[in-house]
């Protein structure tokens, strides 16, 4: 994966949580961060390798040059409500972003050849593409992403004064 050094950036921490906009208030008031807050449908869905529907809920919140990220399934099954059943909330994985889309691909298919296939992938024509690779070492998952136009959020979530 010699390309993600000079072609991408870790753009995101990732922690899996049942109840996405409570989590996001609560580190809201603690952090004094701002989420903004997405629903997530890709048109092209794999889980596992088999075509499957899902959806999820992201809340992404900029911290410097990286970001803090809650995410929470919706509808369908994927690997996230498999992560919840099996090892409950937490640390789910590090976002890798690509700045285009050749080297997204060149680093996607350089991992399929090393012998790892995404375990869960998703594709929005003129928006995203991502997939998630587990690797071997310490059961890191690595998800590669490329943002085209990611639209306005569904929902903002900003401190509150109490």
């Amino acid at each position: 994966m010699s390309s993600i050094r000079h072609a991408a950036h870790l753009h995101h921490q990732s922690f899996l949580v049942k109840d996405l906009e409570s989590e996001a208030a609560t580190l809201t008031n603690i952090m004094g961060v701002t989420f903004n807050v997405w629903k997530i449908a890709p048109e092209i869905c794999l889980v596992n390798g088999d075509f499957k529907s899902y959806s999820f809920k992201v809340a992404i919140a900029s911290i410097g040059t990286s970001s803090l990220e809650l995410i929470s399934p919706f509808t369908g099954e994927s690997i996230l409500d498999q992560h919840l059943a099996s090892r409950g909330e937490g640390y789910h994985h590090s976002g890798i972003s690509f700045y285009d889309h050749s080297a997204f691909i060149s680093a996607k298919s350089d991992l399929i050849a090393k012998g790892f296939k995404p375990i869960q992938y998703g594709k929005t024509d003129a928006a995203f593409e991502f997939g998630y690779f587990q690797l071997p070492t310490a059961g890191i998952i690595v998800e590669l992403l490329y943002m085209e136009n990611m639209p306005e959020p569904d929902s903002i979530i900003v401190k509150r004064n109490l």
